[in-house]
């Protein structure tokens, strides 16, 4: 068969195919998406306005958490001392996760939003001052506690969000086992004997309404 004809021939095939599977998607329709595509649309659709901006900072304080942990826990330099003066400012509290997300999230949304708004991390005993939690904050921490994937209530004073937050290897250090014993980096504090993946607190966004 002569080169023309040949790619006359692709051509048309191609162009077969695509009319068929446009037929077919008209006639059949798309295919459902997949659970998780259509849990994670459903989430987004359902909040907007306050809710969408407490969903937002919650999602947003959990990955400035991860991202820094996952820093903290590799080297992070082959130039002779570099690790060392990470590892003080480590000492220092300067670069922790906690230290470092609580910091920034305590005093930009705030300020931000005309203190309508405010995330933290919320636990039991937290040793960050900022984080101290009102009533419906402690009660969202309960609902996480008991298993739940996200907490939320809805008020005439605000609206709240909460996600679970579990342990890394980041945290252990400080705050593993066993139970009791002196911090390391910071012996001021005990240690609470968390261990890898346990929900042991919870990020909570709290929004009031404008005016």
């Amino acid at each position: 068969m002569p080169k023309i004809w040949m790619a006359i021939f692709v051509v048309m095939l191609v162009v077969v195919i695509v009319l068929g599977g446009l037929f077919a998607s008209i006639v059949f329709g798309s295919p459902a998406p997949a659970p998780e595509a259509a849990a994670r649309e459903a989430t987004y659709l359902d909040k907007q306005g306050d809710q969408e901006l407490a969903y937002l900072l919650v999602k947003l304080e959990l990955k400035t958490r991860s991202v820094i942990g996952g820093h903290y826990t590799r080297p992070q330099s082959a130039f002779p001392g570099t690790n060392r003066i990470y590892q003080r400012w480590v000492a220092k509290n300067l670069i922790l996760p906690a230290a470092v997300a609580d910091k920034v999230f305590s005093e930009v949304v705030p300020g931000a939003t005309g203190d309508r708004a405010w995330v933290k991390m919320v636990v039991e005993d937290p040793r960050n001052p900022n984080n101290e939690a009102d009533p419906t904050a402690m009660e969202l921490l309960r609902e996480i506690q008991a298993g739940l994937p996200s907490a939320e209530r809805s008020g005439p004073d605000a609206y709240y969000y909460a996600e679970p937050i579990k342990t890394s290897k980041t945290c252990l250090p400080c705050h593993g086992e066993p139970k009791g014993e002196a911090d390391p980096v910071f012996p001021q504090y005990e240690k609470n004997g968390w261990k890898e993946g346990e929900i042991i607190g919870a990020v909570v966004a709290r929004v009031a309404p404008e005016g």
